[in-house]
């Protein structure tokens, strides 16, 4: 059992056990707080007293803390019945002051003094009753219980802000699929329609593509390299498409074994180039593409060409950049760099976000890609 199980468990023992040594504490630091004025008295004796008399004030203590926590405050002042609270409030804080009263008087031996050791007597005990006794131990409980529920507000605030989060991120990482899955189809049906022999290519691409959508996307982080593959086979599916006239340079640099990324979070970039950028020139369409992974950051750099009138646009048909941007704001709040410029005839991506590492990364042997960097492809 921990110490977040011991003190915020709602579960029957645990919460047993933690009133029972709030109890047994408060009277033991009382017990040896006193200890400080022995006189003449044995300290196993003073101790035996000592103990049986805070025992009897522990008991009234509970008495009074938990009517008031747990009937006056549920049954009148959450309800908004101060009247009646203050009344019920009054009536049990008397009526324990009286029993109080009568075991200092009685039981403590004070009755059988002098009036003015009575008198001293019961001024002192009353104040007693007030700055630690039921009342100031109601008072203690109360705002125990009050900081804990507070703690708790918190990390259920917590939680239901990271659930949302997660979330939402499902929601943006699902809206890539079809988005992808439309383009490329759209790709091969061209292909098809002219008999071409790339198509059954194209068609064993995706599936691996697919492939790796749909058992491995689901993770919060997958390894680096099967992200760069997915690009990878992204591209030669845009290249089959474009044939020459595409001019293609892609350099990726750095250690991405151990890497780990987010799912599904750089092919959007590269799919916006296509997409808004190079399809739409009719001479000449050109992009670059370099990656460079220094420690556990990974630069991405994104050039490609575009007509002069077109702005490049987020996207209004599919997902576009604003999903990315989405993305990445919830996955790296602050933690990452994104600069989109758009110059003349050039659309530029420049980014920076932080990897995470896992040094006992193994991928079995039947899922493990045969990844080969593009360096200078074209």
């Amino acid at each position: 059992m921990t110490l977040h199980d011991f003190i915020f468990s709602a579960n029957a023992p645990k919460r047993y056990y933690r009133h029972v040594s709030f109890w047994m504490s408060r009277i033991i630091l009382q017990v040896f707080g006193v200890g400080y004025y022995l006189t003449t008295k044995s300290v196993w004796g003073f101790f035996v007293q000592e103990f049986s008399f805070r025992s009897y004030v522990t008991i009234l203590e509970m008495i009074f803390t938990y009517t008031t926590i747990y009937y006056l405050i549920p049954k009148y002042f959450d309800k908004r019945k101060y009247y009646k609270f203050a009344i019920s409030l009054s009536l049990l804080t008397i009526l324990n002051y009286t029993f109080f009263m009568l075991f200092i008087l009685w039981v403590a031996g004070v009755i059988h003094q002098s009036p003015d050791a009575q008198l001293f007597g019961v001024w002192r005990s009353s104040w007693f009753f007030v700055s630690a006794g039921p009342v100031a131990a109601c008072v203690l409980f109360l705002t125990i219980k009050i900081l804990k529920g507070y703690y708790q507000k918190l990390e259920e605030k917590k939680l239901l802000i990271r659930e949302n989060a997660d979330a939402e991120l499902q929601l943006l990482k699902a809206q890539i699929h079809p988005h992808f899955l439309f383009n490329t189809l759209n790709n091969i049906y061209s292909f098809t329609l002219s008999k071409s022999p790339h198509a059954a290519d194209l068609v064993l691409k995706l599936k691996d593509t697919l492939k790796y959508m749909v058992n491995d996307c689901d993770a919060a982080l997958v390894p680096l390299e099967n992200e760069l593959k997915m690009i990878q086979d992204y591209i030669e599916l845009e290249k089959v498409r474009y044939g020459k006239r595409l001019k293609a340079e892609v350099l990726i640099q750095g250690d991405y074994q151990n890497k780990l990324i987010a799912p599904l979070l750089l092919i959007p970039f590269v799919e916006n180039c296509f997409k808004h950028g190079t399809s739409k020139m009719l001479q000449q369409p050109w992009m670059k593409l370099q990656i460079n992974i220094t420690e556990n950051i990974l630069c991405f750099e994104l050039c490609n060409s575009k007509p002069v009138e077109n702005n490049c646009a987020t996207g209004r048909n599919g997902i576009g950049l604003k999903n990315v941007q989405k993305r990445l704001a919830l996955l790296h709040p602050g933690k990452y760099e994104l600069t989109i410029s758009s110059t003349g005839d050039t659309y530029s991506i420049n980014m920076k976000i932080p990897l995470a590492v896992n040094e006992q990364l193994n991928i079995q042997q039947g899922n493990k890609k045969n990844y080969t960097p593009l360096n200078n492809f074209a």
